[in-house]
């Protein structure tokens, strides 16, 4: 029922921005590093090329398909993986952040790729599809799909799951010594997805992130 409501919620926010000609909706996931720190660059960013953005939770898998059907109009970072399927996506070429994946693991696990294939554990993780097909495509362990990495990590921590993924970038990284039973998987180039209608304003756009990252606020 809660997810339901999420949805009419977001749909509404969407729409009713819509109806606002001045409106540019941004979607963004609940991650500690996209909300503190990515959202308010880009934010100032967009202030200081004449446009106000109006950010907007959506989980991974509907932004995309929101984004490529002109629904919204920016996503506030991702890594490439699924890009090329979506042919009204593109992209800033500069990126504007530096993921690393982990595993994180219960204790007395051996925490790596080999989890994948206990079928007795079982794996929380966010966009599975879009982000790790090619990792979880033969894998044989039970998995989870979540949409906010506040309740992974709520989970994990309750112990309702005995293996997660988690990305984590240089705002958030200090995050990992809370879970010492961990092995990085891979690390990815996050960049800000557009509407291709929106193309026009990525070279001001990426010179605005560009001073912005010069500042001591955003280093």
């Amino acid at each position: 029922m809660y997810k339901l409501i999420f949805l009419l919620f977001t749909c509404f926010i969407i729409k009713d921005g819509r109806a606002q000609s001045n409106e540019f909706i941004v979607s963004y996931v609940e991650h500690e590093g996209i909300i503190n720190y990515y959202m308010p660059l880009l934010k100032k960013a967009y202030q200081n090329i004449g446009i106000n953005p109006t950010f907007v939770l959506v989980n991974d898998q509907r932004a995309l398909k929101l984004l490529n059907s002109g629904q919204i109009d920016a996503d506030t970072a991702k890594s490439l993986e699924t890009i090329p399927t979506y042919n009204n996506i593109v992209y800033l070429p500069t990126p504007i952040s530096k993921i690393e994946v982990f595993f994180i693991c219960q204790q007395a696990i051996k925490c790596d790729k080999s989890v994948l294939n206990d079928k007795k554990l079982i794996l929380g993780v966010i966009g599975a599809n879009e982000f790790y097909r090619e990792l979880l495509v033969a894998s044989s362990i039970k998995k989870v799909g979540l949409t906010s990495f506040e309740t992974l990590f709520k989970m994990f921590d309750q112990r309702k799951v005995d293996v997660a993924i988690i990305v984590l970038d240089a705002y958030t990284l200090p995050k990992l010594e809370k879970y010492p039973n961990h092995s990085k998987i891979e690390e990815k180039l996050g960049y800000h997805l557009l509407n291709r209608k929106h193309k026009n304003i990525i070279p001001k756009l990426e010179q605005a992130i560009s001073e912005l990252l010069a500042e001591d606020n955003f280093r």
